[in-house]
Order: structure tokens, then C-alpha cells, then sequence
């Protein structure tokens, strides 16, 4: 009777701890992985942020080079256009 009314609450123990070691490795291998979860995820949230300012950067430049092409259209056409001018001002001045 006494070696049952040791080995019971020893037993029981021994369950009731080894509950509370699983719970305290659970626990920790949570906070481990919420700690990994949580620098990846600045990482990801700092890397969209680079790209959005890089593809803002880069959209602004292509709408300068697109703006700059088009003055260049402009400036080759106007040439064009004036050398018209040029040649109609010429032959007006000319001896027949």
C-alpha cells in the first residue's frame, strides 16, 4: 500500500512535468519562429519598398526620356519645316 501510495504520485509527477516541458518547448519554439517570421517579414516589407522607389525612378526617367524624344521630333520636324520656309525665300530672290 505504501509503495502505491508512492509510485501513484511519482508516476503522476512524472506526467505533470513532462507536460509542462513539452508546453515550455512549444512555447519557445513559438516565440523562435514568430522571431524568424517577424525579420523575414521586414525584410520583404524593406525590399518592396526599394523596388516601388526604383520602379518610381525609373517611370520618371522614362517619361524624361519620352518627353526629350518628343521635343527631338519636334526639333527634326521644325528643321524640315523651316528649310521649306528657307528654300521658298530663296527662290523668290532669285533671278529668272
Amino acid at each position: 500500500m505504501t509503495k502505491f501510495k508512492i509510485i501513484v504520485p511519482l508516476v503522476l509527477g512524472l506526467f505533470t512535468w513532462q507536460g509542462i516541458a513539452d508546453a515550455a518547448s512549444i512555447s519557445t519554439r513559438v516565440r523562435i519562429l514568430e522571431g524568424k517570421i517577424a525579420k523575414q517579414d521586414r525584410a520583404i516589407k524593406n525590399s518592396l519598398k526599394s523596388l516601388t522607389i526604383r520602379d518610381d525612378k525609373a517611370e520618371k526617367a522614362l517619361n524624361k526620356v519620352n518627353a526629350l524624344e518628343q521635343k527631338v521630333d519636334k526639333l527634326v520636324t521644325g528643321k524640315k519645316g523651316g528649310a521649306k520656309w528657307l528654300e521658298r525665300a530663296d527662290k523668290r530672290y532669285t533671278y529668272p
